[in-house]
């Protein structure tokens, strides 16, 4: 289909650069379609919801943020207080809304103060707009948390798939980037040298050998923002949920085409490359990656499960049957049963969401124990 007719702004503006100075990567496509300032997807009209391009587990139903409360002060707990919890990206903040709620009820939630880092405008709105004037929850830019400034507890929901990815592939034995060119007034496809010679050494040290003309989609930039998310932290756990899996299994011979998606209206979208700015891009995580770039800066990995697995072992089916035992409606009742269909589903949000817990420990604890 033509992209001519009504022209875009943020898709004269990727014109206009390719024109000027040639095919971009995709992973700087991507960059702009979710991130511009003034048109990127996220800064300007991202859709979270039922009646929106996608919907996270928090939207489903209360009780995955009870339920992640009840993780989050688990782990609070062998750390020495006062605690911090740091949402890194908070979407409509909902999920932000039921973990604080969660939290009130416990009194040693109560004094737990509460961040949200978030980078889009209108979202930050929305999460103020959402949960008021709360003492004890603020919102700070990176720019605000310095080094080793936070005990506690970092985490994120459904973040890192939206990081912007490097297309890459073997061709002829030779490590290949998927840009983006322009074919007539079209975006397209095109090859060219590999961005990030790293990628090729990850690959190497990790064993994996893509098939000839195989794609995987890399997000790169999640090494740099763990190194900043571990520097931050003084002594606690990092917490990633998100869609996606381990290296072997993200990159084998069953995805040729990577894991590149686009959404609008909760429906697929054929080509990534359409109406950039007004679909939302993604591709699953590799949690390897992430599980090496921690290690590399002091997080130890606790513990890596299914999101499925971990919410049955916080009780799961007998908070769904409190829920419906208090259920004032048959909307309700039904909205309850829903979302526990959802996170037990395998081919649902159970499997394909995984939860990484990592943990820094305070230097001197592990100097301590390297003495002992």
């Amino acid at each position: 289909m033509s992209q001519c007719g009504t022209m875009r702004p943020l898709e004269e503006k990727l014109k206009a650069r390719i024109r000027e100075a040639g095919p971009i990567p995709f992973r700087d496509f991507m960059h702009a379609a979710l991130y511009d300032p003034e048109h990127g997807y996220y800064m300007r009209r991202a859709a979270i919801g039922a009646r929106g391009d996608y919907v996270t587990s928090a939207h489903l139903h209360p009780i995955f943020g009870e339920l992640l409360a009840e993780k989050f002060l688990a782990l609070l707990r062998d750390l020495a207080p006062p605690w911090t919890l740091l949402e890194w990206g908070a979407g409509t903040g909902r999920l932000a809304a039921d973990v604080l709620a969660a939290f009130e009820q416990k009194p040693e939630g109560r004094s737990i103060r509460y961040l949200i880092c978030e980078i889009s405008p209108r979202l930050q709105a929305e999460q103020r707009r959402l949960l008021g004037d709360r003492s004890n929850v603020a919102w700070v830019s990176e720019g605000d948390l310095e080094a080793e400034s936070l005990t506690g507890l970092i985490f994120s929901n459904e973040l890192l798939d939206a990081f912007p990815v490097h297309r890459v592939l073997r061709e002829r034995g030779q490590w290949r980037e998927l840009y983006v060119t322009l074919r007539g007034e079209a975006f397209a496809w095109t090859l060219g040298e590999l961005t990030r010679p790293e990628i090729a050494r990850y690959f190497e040290e990790i064993g994996i050998e893509l098939d000839e003309g195989q794609i995987a989609d890399v997000a790169m930039d999640i090494v740099p923002w763990l190194q900043r998310v571990a520097a931050i932290l003084r002594e606690g756990y990092v917490v990633t949920i998100d869609y996606g899996d381990t290296a072997d299994r993200l990159y084998s011979r069953a995805r040729p085409m990577g894991t590149l998606r686009g959404f609008s209206r909760r429906r697929l979208v054929a080509d990534p490359l359409s109406h950039p700015g007004e679909q939302d891009l993604t591709a699953s995580v590799d949690f390897t990656l992430i599980e090496r770039a921690g290690r590399a800066v002091g997080l130890e990995v606790v513990e890596f499960k299914s999101q499925r697995e971990v919410l049955l072992e916080l009780g799961l089916l007998e908070r769904a049957s409190a829920w419906l035992q208090r259920a004032t409606s048959s909307a309700e009742a039904l909205a309850a049963r829903l979302a526990l269909k959802h996170f037990l589903l395998p081919s649902d949000l159970g499997e394909n969401f995984k939860v990484l817990v990592q943990r820094k420990r305070r230097l001197a604890m592990v100097r301590g124990a390297e003495m002992a």
